[in-house]
């Protein structure tokens, strides 16, 4: 994916399109699942705490 299809994908994904918040998602799981250990095991609540996050204030990026 190049910078532009980024930019394009996140500007869709901040206007609320699904798809592409989905795709964001994707983009960042292993971010994601790397934040979501504690205690060195997976914490499958923080990880779908941080979706969440992610998710509910995505809206908020400036880019």
């Amino acid at each position: 994916m190049t910078d532009q299809e980024f930019k394009s994908v996140l500007m869709r994904a901040i206007s609320g399109n699904k798809d592409d918040i989905t795709k964001i998602l994707k983009i960042y799981a292993p971010l994601i699942n790397r934040s979501s250990y504690l205690y060195n095991k997976l914490d499958e609540d923080l990880r779908q705490h941080i979706l969440m996050h992610i998710i509910k204030n995505i809206s908020k990026f400036k880019i």
